[in-house]
């Protein structure tokens, strides 16, 4: 039998080759150690769907439901500067989110705020603007958040509009609705995880990570469809 010589860089390449083979099966395997089980989850197809359109910590309220939906993006998107309408008044710090999964989107970086909406005989409002912090440590005097949100829209909040239902307190603003009446896009959206609640019983992230997405179709500001989307996670 003839022995096989290699010649010297080739024989160095090779062992070169194996060792980074051997380095990678190691890295992964320390990985996978490091993770916790549900991480492992937000790195699969059907989490990761959703959480990478998701750009926006704002929620939607149904109704006729008992949580709130996350969104893939906020209805105030179409205003280039929404994002920046109360850094005058605001010095941004670092907030630390210790969340469950599917229960809220982490702000996006130098996000002071988000928004609740509310969804309602098909019409979209804006029913509430939530701040990290204390609005009172942040504006000079009370409810001038509302006035400025009103500048960015050309849209006023109605009391009226809110009094005709009967809503949680928890959605409500001291300023009333605002219709959403410059609103003409798609959106995606999926129901808030239930954790720690003492009302229901906790959902399993395997379970909710299962569940599909709703896509919502608004022609200034009227729902004009609204369909669950089977093969979007």
């Amino acid at each position: 039998m003839k022995k096989v010589i290699f010649p010297p860089l080739t024989l160095l390449l090779l062992c070169f080759t194996i060792n980074c083979q051997n380095k990678g099966n190691i890295n992964k395997e320390n990985e996978a150690k490091r993770i916790p089980k549900n991480e492992f989850i937000t790195k699969g197809k059907y989490f990761s769907y959703f959480m990478r359109l998701a750009e926006t910590s704002d929620m939607l309220y149904l109704n006729d439901s008992s949580s709130f939906y996350l969104m893939n993006q906020s209805p105030l998107k179409v205003f280039h500067n929404y994002q920046d309408i109360y850094d005058p008044y605001h010095e941004f710090v670092p907030v630390e989110f210790d969340m469950e999964i599917g229960s809220f989107i982490p702000p996006g970086l130098n996000t002071s705020y988000y928004v609740h909406w509310l969804l309602i005989d098909s019409a979209l409002y804006l029913s509430e603007i939530k701040f990290f912090e204390d609005p009172s440590a942040i504006f000079p005097f009370p409810n001038l958040q509302y006035s400025l949100m009103e500048e960015l829209t050309q849209v006023k909040f109605n009391k009226e509009v809110s009094e005709k239902y009967h809503l949680p307190n928890s959605i409500l603003s001291e300023g009333g609705l605002m219709p959403a009446t410059w609103v003409s896009n798609v959106f995606l959206i999926k129901k808030t995880r239930v954790v720690k609640s003492r009302e229901y019983p906790e959902e399993s992230a395997e379970s909710w990570i299962k569940k599909p997405c709703i896509e919502l179709v608004f022609q200034k500001g009227k729902l004009v469809s609204m369909k669950i989307k089977e093969d979007m996670y």
